[in-house]
């Protein structure tokens, strides 16, 4: 079964490089989680990660019953960070909130999992690495314009 993460690219970057900042001496036990975006409608976005990526629900808050303003989805396989679906308000999303980052899918489908994106109506673009081995990379938008990237690394 592959393997999924989900992270937003700056802060798996500065995790990254986390060591070069910290002084030779001190570890750091930093793991990304959890990654949380603003959405207009939980249950469309919820349906959109389902049926695209996979992802399950892992948990809800509040858990009472009542109507949730979070909702906690796991990567399939339980591997990897978890994505954090809230609405916490009735405000419109702001513009161009995509322009922050984006949310990077790690897989061994990136075709499979983009021809669903497509069929659920999001529009794909193909970046294309010169060589012989390239990772297959794919970009495109969730039902509220967060930008997600595809990354399947190239074959051993």
């Amino acid at each position: 079964m592959a393997k999924w993460t989900v992270g937003v690219a700056a802060a798996a970057m500065l995790l990254g490089v986390g060591g070069l900042l910290m002084a030779e001496d001190e570890k750091s036990d930093a793991v990304l989680g959890q990654v949380a975006i603003n959405v207009e409608d939980l249950a469309r976005s919820e349906e959109y990660y389902g049926d695209v990526l996979g992802f399950k629900r892992a948990w809800t808050y509040p858990s009472d019953g009542t109507d949730p303003i979070e909702i906690g989805l796991a990567a399939p396989g339980g591997g990897g960070a978890g994505l954090i679906l809230a609405r916490l308000n009735d405000d419109p999303l702001p513009e161009g909130k995509g322009r922050y980052g984006r949310i990077v899918v790690n897989t061994a489908q990136a075709k499979a999992l983009a021809k669903k994106a497509e069929a659920a109506g999001s529009e794909l673009r193909w970046v294309t690495i010169p060589g012989d081995n390239p990772p297959t990379i794919v970009f495109f938008r969730d039902p509220d314009g967060y930008e997600i990237e595809l990354y399947q690394a190239p074959s051993p």
